[in-house]
Order: structure tokens, then C-alpha cells, then sequence
């Protein structure tokens, strides 16, 4: 498992890595054509992408992933795999022609302001195509083939990029120059992904293979729009007790902070099909608390370098007017982290128990809700932030608590606990002092060292795995 892991964990990170890094590059493009509020727009635009994407499926991309492992018949997989295909399809046309009709009505609500008809359509446009697109990169998952993926998401990636750009900023069509380029990286990907997968996807459909996975998935919706609510409220509220500037400003720090998501794409690629294909051997437990274990080193690292230096990231990326989104950073990193740690807690998935991820979701939800609700009037975007973490603390750890009695896995629990605090104490304390830029860059460094020297000593990162690293990248090299 281990050894599958690394390799699946390294390919799925490439397109990942150079996704969120051309990401990170198209923010000053992003400033450059559009203000404050046009980001706001495009922030919604994408919230109500999140919530579409949750429910118009069912997930029953997550029910493949359950069934299509564990099925021994070639000819059973193929037809879990192309029901779910054909009822994905017919999904979101229903949508597409839905909200195409009643584009007059949406635009404004969906969108924050007027005038934007066109550049919703092009946004429902998007979100039917990337929605296909998604099936099809969860599918190659599901098959482990971790290559394809990899290749269908980075042709993804670069036409999105180098389309948006060309439309964006060399014919300033700005936000409809971005949402067409959008457009045309996920029907590129999806094409490419469709052929490579035709004999995955035929015309064959089982209604009872199909109900079979969306009992399974169906409560995953219920989930997934407790945690539409938890990730999107924030964007909502913002827009609703503030204006449609400060969602622009908030939305640059969440992108921002959402490069901590980057330590994130090799585990979340590669561990869940991993997990239920390999679960039921006896060392399986030990695997993933160790991987626990070095995510969270290479978390922590990632939180903290982004804590320190977010001010100077943004005075590089993004043009004055949107400086006002550092204050964010530091609560949006763990954040964003929490939000996507549920791979690490199985047992409720492998118990088929997914009734309980409605009741911890939508209790995350109410408290992320809530918090928003009295925390934005008196702290603005930084009150935001805040809920949002204590929001999302509150998930993993039930997540993990639940998990654990169904598949227990051998935590080293007050180690973990001890490097988290010191973490908070650094990320709290270096931002915090009154000194000149390049002292602040020599103290960060510092204190990126004495955390490294801590994880260490409370075995978070072990000096055999730091020598099996390095003899790693030399082998590497000598290639």
C-alpha cells in the first residue's frame, strides 16, 4: 500500500502542483482586468458551482468509488461505471437548459450584481462541462491510473490558462474572457478523458446497480451541502453584512491560502482508492497512521511558511487594492487543510456508515453558519475567517472520533496535539512583530528551523524517513 501510495501520491501531485501554481500565477492577472467586485462575482459564480456540483449527481461518482474496487466481474464494473456516465449526463442537461431558460431571473441573485446575463451563461456552461469532467477524472481514480489522470488534468489546466490569458488580458474581454477559457480546458479534458475511457464508459445501463450506488451516495449529498454551507457561507455573509468588495478581498486571500492545499493532492489523489482496495490487511492501519504522521509535518511546514511571508506574497502577486486580504491567510491555511482531512478518517466509509456524515456536516454547518453570522458584523473579513476555522475543527475531529470506532488506527495523538500548539504559538507570535522586512525574513527562517528540530524530536518526521528522503532525491538525481 505504501509503496503504491507514493508513486500514485507523486503523479497525481504534478497536475495538481502546476495547477494551483499557474493558479497562483493567473492572480495578478486576475487583478490586473478585474476589480474588486467583478472577483466577487466570479467568487459566487464559483460557490454556486460547489453547491451544483454536490447535489445535480447525487455523488454518484463517490458510489463508483466505493463498488467499482471492490467488484471482482470485469462486465459488472463496466456497468456500474457507464450508469453512473449516462445518469451524470442526463443530470446536468436537465440543469443546463434549466438555467439557461431562466437566465434573467438568476443572473443578479447567483451573481451579486447586474448586467452579467452573458457571463452567467458562459458560467452555467461551465459548470455542465466541468461536471462531466469531474466524473471522468474520479473514474481514472477509481481504475487507479494514475497517468491518465494525470495527463487529462494537466491538458486542463494549460488550455484553461492559456486560453484565459489570451482572452482575458491580450483582447481585454475580462471576466467572460476568463469563464470561456474555463470552458474550453474542462471540454478539452473531458474529451481526451472520454476517449481513453471507452471501454469504461458504453452504452449499457443497470438501474440496480445504479440505485445500489446512490444509496450509498445519496447521503453524501446531504453531507456535501452541510459542507457547501461550512465552505461558502463565509462568501455569502461577507456579501450580505459588508459588500461585494470585500468578497473580492476575501476571495484573494482564500486563493491564496488555498496553496496549502497544494501539501494536500498527492494524499487526497492517491489514499482513498488505495484504502478500499487494500483496508483489510492486517498492517493497513499502521501505513495510513504514518502517512497521517508525515502530512501533518509537511501541513504544519506549509501553514506556517504561508503565515509568515502572506504579506509579501501579495505585495508581488496582486496590485494595492487587494492587500487588504492578508488579514485572512493565517485562519484560512488550517482551514482549507480541515476541510480536506476527512480522506484520513475511513472507517465511516468503510463501514458503509455514511448516514453519519449528514449529522456531523450539517452540524458543522450551523456552527460555521452561526459563527459567521455574529462574528463578521464585529470582526469583518477576519471574523469570517475565524468561523470558518473553528467551523471546520469541529468536523475533522468528529469525523476522526467516528472513524476510529468503526477502523481503528494507532494515532500518536499527544505528539501530534504538542506540535499543533507550537505551530499556533509561532503562527501567532512572529507575524506579530514590530521589525524591519529583513529581520522578519531572518526570524522566519529561524523559526521555520526550530520547528523542524521540534518535529523531529516528537518523532512527527523520523530521522530514518529524513535519510530514506534524501537517498530518494539522490537515486532520483543520478537517473
Amino acid at each position: 500500500m505504501i509503496k503504491r501510495f507514493l508513486a500514485d501520491s507523486a503523479i497525481y501531485a504534478i497536475p495538481a502542483f502546476l495547477s494551483r501554481g499557474l493558479a497562483l500565477f493567473l492572480i495578478p492577472l486576475y487583478t490586473r482586468v478585474l476589480s474588486p467586485a467583478d472577483y466577487g462575482s466570479l467568487d459566487l459564480l464559483l460557490v454556486f458551482a460547489g453547491i451544483v456540483n454536490l447535489t445535480i449527481a447525487l455523488e454518484v461518482s463517490q458510489g463508483v468509488a466505493r463498488f467499482y474496487a471492490a467488484e471482482p466481474d470485469p462486465q459488472r464494473k463496466l456497468l456500474y461505471a457507464s450508469s453512473a456516465f449516462w445518469f451524470t449526463l442526463a443530470c446536468y442537461s436537465v440543469f443546463v437548459m434549466v438555467m439557461l431558460i431562466f437566465t434573467d431571473s438568476l443572473a443578479n441573485l447567483i451573481m451579486g450584481q447586474s448586467g452579467l446575463e452573458s457571463v452567467f451563461q458562459l458560467g452555467i456552461a461551465y459548470i455542465g462541462v466541468n461536471g462531466l469532467f469531474y466524473l471522468v477524472q474520479n473514474q481514472f481514480r477509481w481504475e487507479l491510473r494514475s497517468r491518465h489522470y494525470a495527463v487529462v488534468s494537466l491538458l486542463m489546466t494549460f488550455i484553461t490558462a492559456g486560453t484565459s490569458v489570451w482572452l482575458a488580458y491580450g483582447l481585454d474581454w475580462g471576466l467572460e474572457g476568463l469563464l470561456i477559457g474555463m470552458v474550453a480546458g474542462s471540454l478539452a479534458g473531458a474529451a481526451l478523458g472520454l476517449w481513453w475511457l471507452r471501454d469504461s464508459f458504453r452504452f449499457r445501463f443497470d438501474g440496480a446497480r445504479l440505485r445500489e450506488m446512490l444509496a450509498f451516495s445519496t447521503p453524501l449529498v446531504f453531507a456535501g451541502i452541510a459542507v457547501w454551507i461550512s465552505l461558502y457561507i463565509d462568501r455569502i455573509m461577507i456579501n450580505h453584512f459588508l459588500s461585494i468588495d470585500e468578497v473580492g478581498l476575501y476571495g484573494i486571500g482564500y486563493r491564496l491560502a488555498s496553496v496549502a492545499g497544494l501539501v494536500m493532492v498527492g494524499f487526497q489523489g492517491a489514499l482513498t482508492p488505495l484504502i478500499y482496495t487494500y483496508y483489510r490487511e492486517a498492517d493497513a492501519p499502521y501505513q495510513l497512521a504514518r502517512i497521517f504522521r508525515l502530512f501533518l509535518f509537511f501541513a504544519l511546514l506549509v501553514f506556517l511558511s504561508l503565515t509568515f511571508f502572506v504579506t509579501d506574497i501579495l505585495r508581488l502577486l496582486v496590485t494595492e487594492p487587494f492587500y487588504g486580504g492578508a488579514v485572512v491567510v493565517v485562519y484560512l491555511v488550517p482551514a482549507i487543510l480541515l476541510a480536506n482531512m476527512y480522506i484520513f478518517a475511513p472507517g465511516i466509509g468503510i463501514a458503509k456508515k455514511t448516514h453519519f456524515l449528514i449529522w456531523i456536516n450539517v452540524g458543522g454547518a450551523l456552527m460555521n453558519a452561526t459563527l459567521n453570522y455574529f462574528l463578521i458584523p464585529v470582526l469583518g473579513i477576519i471574523g469570517a475567517g475565524l468561523a470558518t476555522l473553528l467551523g471546520y475543527l469541529a468536523v475533522f475531529t468528529a469525523y476522526m472520533v467516528l472513524s476510529q470506532k468503526f477502523y481503528a488506527v494507532p494515532h500518536q495523538w499527544r505528539q501530534i496535539a504538542v506540535a499543533v500548539l507550537f505551530s499556533a504559538v509561532l503562527a501567532w507570535w512572529v507575524p506579530q512583530l514590530d521589525i524591519s522586512d529583513l529581520a522578519h525574513w531572518a526570524v522566519s527562517g529561524l523559526a521555520l528551523v526550530v520547528f523542524f528540530i521540534v518535529s523531529v524530536s516528537l518523532n512527527l518526521l523520523r530521522v530514518s524517513e529524513i535519510r530514506q528522503g534524501i537517498l530518494l532525491v539522490k537515486a532520483w538525481l543520478c537517473q
